[in-house]
């Protein structure tokens, strides 16, 4: 499918399998078990209907809005993705370099292919990064530090990594550390041309922002590196610690629970980052859609709200932010338009979700983000209202 007769995000996600090994879009696509809550995301929030407002005038709606103090020019971000260098060697710097002329954040996945260094360099205002905490604290310091040493003002924790599951899509095609893949997948694997050519000439496949001996962690070796460093042990005091350290903005990324909002902000974080990683890590949980109410219920505005899970439409994106989100995010569909046509393809798929969200605006009559609420839902006593998840 050629660029110009791309006209939404679902035409990438279409267009990416044509242009990835099936292996490399089963990753892409894929969730957790039975993939319940990957397609949860999506469908909870189609459930919420939005109402038509008539004879208002809508000749200029202002799009942009405020995160942490920064202005964007629209309320959706890039989530944190690991791995983009799979999907195009342009990684991460082509989507930040894409988020920076959108006028808006891109995250820094701590599991990226490219350092931090890289990308700040790349999109300097407008990069957050992604950390986790690690068994050796020492390992966290560094990364601290270097996020310091960076200019990096905001950190995202990964706050829901001590647990992990299995994704059978993945399994399928043997793609552990290093990947072992069937017979089948070498076959279809030489129908993609263009990748294997990328991949064997393009960016190195390496965990960027790790090192041994002074040199990138190599995908090889991420396996043992992660069973020595996983820590299933992270919790409060470890957060608390960092808040007490870290002199910017902290933002804890995998709540999914009132509870663990209110502590998070108790705790003196930022930002709430309601995230269920798009179905890829728990499943048979709720979508992100859902739990966003008891959420901003329970922050009760000491803290900015953000929201990602099956974004996919500019409509879904004012539905997060009607239901009280500072913004949202999306992840999967900027990984699909990278593969399909790398930072251009990035930079238009901005560009449809920014006219999708313009035109939910127009039809239930708001000019401004600060103005959309539950009033542009159909029904107001639908689940929209956070009493009914008290």
């Amino acid at each position: 499918m050629r660029n110009k007769w791309i006209v939404s995000l679902n035409d990438y996600r279409l267009a990416s399998r044509k242009k990835l090994p099936k292996m490399i879009s089963d990753y892409l696509e894929g969730g957790a078990l039975d993939e319940i809550t990957l397609k949860a995301n999506e469908a909870q929030l189609n459930r919420l209907q939005l109402r038509q407002r008539s004879m208002i005038d809508v000749a200029n709606i202002d799009t942009s809005t405020t995160v942490l103090g920064q202005n964007i020019d629209l309320p959706l971000m890039v989530s944190p993705m690991g791995m983009l260098t799979i999907f195009h060697p342009g990684s991460d710097p082509a989507v930040a370099r894409a988020a920076v002329r959108a006028g808006t954040i891109f995250i820094h996945s701590a599991w990226a292919g490219c350092s931090l260094e890289e990308v700040m360099k790349v999109a300097p205002e407008h990069l957050w990064a992604q950390m986790a905490f690690w068994k050796d604290e020492a390992e966290t310091h560094r990364y601290v530090q270097r996020a310091r040493n960076a200019g990096v003002k905001t950190l995202v924790v990964a706050g829901d990594v001590g647990s992990s599951s299995k994704r059978e899509r993945d399994l399928h095609h043997g793609l552990s550390m290093p990947p072992r893949p069937p017979v089948l997948d070498y076959f279809n694997t030489a129908t993609r041309p263009e990748w294997v050519w990328r991949w064997l000439t393009g960016r190195k496949m390496t965990y960027g922002n790790y090192n041994i001996d002074g040199r990138p962690l190599r995908m090889s070796e991420m396996n043992s590196w992660m069973a020595e460093n996983k820590n299933a042990s992270a919790n409060w005091d470890d957060f608390a610690k960092l808040r007490s350290e870290w002199s910017g903005k902290l933002v804890i990324k995998g709540i999914m629970d009132a509870e663990d909002a209110a502590r998070a902000v108790d705790e003196g974080a930022d930002g709430i980052f309601v995230s269920n990683h798009g179905g890829r890590q728990f499943d048979s949980q709720p979508a992100t859609i859902d739990v966003l109410p008891s959420i901003v219920h329970a922050v009760a505005g000491r803290a900015e709200i953000y929201i990602d899970g099956g974004i996919r439409r500019g409509h879904d994106v004012a539905k997060a932010v009607s239901l009280g989100a500072t913004a949202a995010l999306a992840g999967r569909p900027f990984a699909y338009a990278l593969a399909t046509g790398g930072e251009a393809a990035v930079e238009k798929a901005f560009t449809i979700f920014r006219d999708e969200f313009k035109g939910a605006m127009g039809f239930v009559g708001k000019t401004s983000v600060s103005h959309l609420d539950e009033s542009v839902f159909v029904d107001t006593r639908s689940p929209a209202k956070a009493e009914i998840y008290i």
